[in-house]
């Protein structure tokens, strides 16, 4: 068994190895061959719903600016911006391409974990990819996917040990895990080199809940902070610098800073059995997981009876406490499309009066539409007494007509979990809607086409093309 603080003890009193080793040893050594198909199968799925959300994330009114902030950093033609091509050093490009796929609150998550681990990963993994092939050392399309897959298991292992509340901007602090993980198995490094970057990682620990409280545009922005130090922390490795040994489990490592209440031991011993692709969740609605079971839960009701947005009287929302920190947060009359995507009134008034939660509910026009206003101010939000802190469902949803009938719906599994697969028609109409923001005529079947045969392509970076 794998023992917390960072020791193994196996059943043949074997040397005992550190939490580090362990987790960087699976990174590092694990063979392409030794991926199952139901993991590549997953990747597959999720990197095309990671690239189409980060496409359609290049619309976000603050793009502009970060680029230019970007641009002032360093010049270089190291790798691509997706949506419109621009060259930019890798680590810059990661850090704009990171904001993109966060910004619409449109990307996937592993709900054990509270991570949205293929934004960072992906991010930080293409434009490394891209870097190598500029330097005449192109990367394959079934070497990148293996370290897309089990940089995925290094920040999901390291987010799913949390036990407690969240401190920190979790999808950021353990994402970057994630980013540097793909980065130094495609770099190739050695077990010493790995560790050396990892712990320079500590001094580079993105994401704070403030951003998430009062729903700001800066957590797309630690997104792009997440995919950076990846990158950043495989450069200072390959240069010779080291960071802490014990980065995770020491008295001052990352766990302890930021995750005081927590549990190793699980996802040690899943290593090699439990690949965390494949428990990534698909978000169908662009706005916080958190707010999915309820939109689901809603939907569920207009189809079964007939629900109207006139004859509802009040909606009463039963929340675990995830939901009731993250997306429990009243309606008000400055909204923000950042604020409205993780306001659980706003969505629910919306699927109410739209029948979804589409790109376009978060226009302008609706954030101050009167009639969603008047009809999210009759939503109440309730805890359920669960005391998992980390728990995305049960969910519970009631409706009251004006006749005075109640209709009641409890949500176990929202759409697009593991457990309630979102299906593939859905899959690639969410993709074909994320192209059409930015108007790349053809682009999404491309892209469809090219990752349904990547682990035969030479070069990754030149298959992935998303502009």
């Amino acid at each position: 068994m794998v023992l917390d603080g960072g020791h193994s003890a196996g059943s043949m009193g074997a040397m005992t190895e550190a939490a580090e080793t362990i987790l960087l040893r699976h990174l590092l050594e694990t063979p392409e061959a030794a991926i199952p198909d139901a993991a590549r199968d997953a990747a597959r799925i999720f990197l095309l719903d990671g690239l189409a959300v980060g496409v359609a994330g290049m619309a976000h009114a603050a793009r502009a600016g970060l680029l230019a902030a970007a641009r002032s950093w360093g010049a270089g033609e190291e790798a691509r911006l997706w949506g419109d091509g621009a060259l930019l050093p890798a680590s810059q490009a990661a850090f704009i391409n990171a904001f993109q796929a966060h910004a619409l609150e449109f990307d996937a998550i592993h709900e054990a974990a509270v991570v949205h681990a293929m934004t960072p990963t992906v991010s930080a993994a293409l434009a490394e990819a891209e870097r190598q092939s500029r330097q005449g050392k192109p990367v394959s399309g079934a070497r990148f996917m293996a370290a897309v897959i089990l940089g995925l298991d290094l920040a999901c292992t390291i987010g799913a040990a949390a036990r407690g509340p969240m401190r920190f901007f979790r999808p950021a602090t353990a994402g970057m895990f994630g980013a540097y993980g793909a980065v130094a198995r495609l770099r190739g490094f050695d077990l010493a080199t790995a560790s050396a970057g990892a712990g320079l990682l500590l001094g580079q620990i993105p994401g704070t809940m403030q951003a998430h409280t009062e729903g700001s545009m800066a957590l797309p922005v630690q997104m792009g902070f997440a995919a950076m130090a990846g990158l950043r922390a495989a450069d200072l490795a390959a240069a010779g610098a080291a960071g802490p040994a014990q980065w995770l489990t020491g008295p001052f490592g990352f766990l302890k800073l930021t995750e005081p209440e927590h549990d190793l031991a699980p996802g040690l011993a899943a290593l090699g059995s439990l690949w965390q692709v494949t428990r990534l969740a698909h978000k169908p609605f662009p706005s916080g997981r958190l707010t999915h079971p309820a939109i689901d839960g809603v939907q569920r009701l207009m189809a079964a009876h007939g629900v109207r947005a006139e004859d509802l009287a009040a909606v009463r929302l039963f929340l675990p406490p995830l939901a009731m920190r993250l997306v429990g947060r009243p309606i008000k009359p400055d909204l923000t499309g950042n604020y409205a995507r993780l306001c659980l009134p706003y969505v629910v008034a919306r699927t109410l009066l739209s029948g979804s939660v589409g790109l376009g509910d978060f226009s302008e026009a609706l954030l101050r539409d009167d009639v969603t206003h008047a009809l999210a101010a009759r939503v109440a939000l309730l805890g359920d007494g669960n005391t998992d802190e980390n728990a995305v469902v049960p969910l519970r949803v009631e409706i009251e007509l004006r006749d005075g009938t109640k209709l009641d719906q409890r949500v176990e599994a929202a759409l697009g979990s593991p457990e309630n697969p979102l299906p593939r028609a859905a899959q690639i109409a969410k993709v074909r809607a994320c192209f059409a923001c930015i108007l790349l005529e053809g682009r999404a079947e491309a892209l469809m086409q090219a990752i349904d045969a990547l682990h035969e392509a030479p070069d990754a970076a030149a298959a992935l093309k998303l502009y």
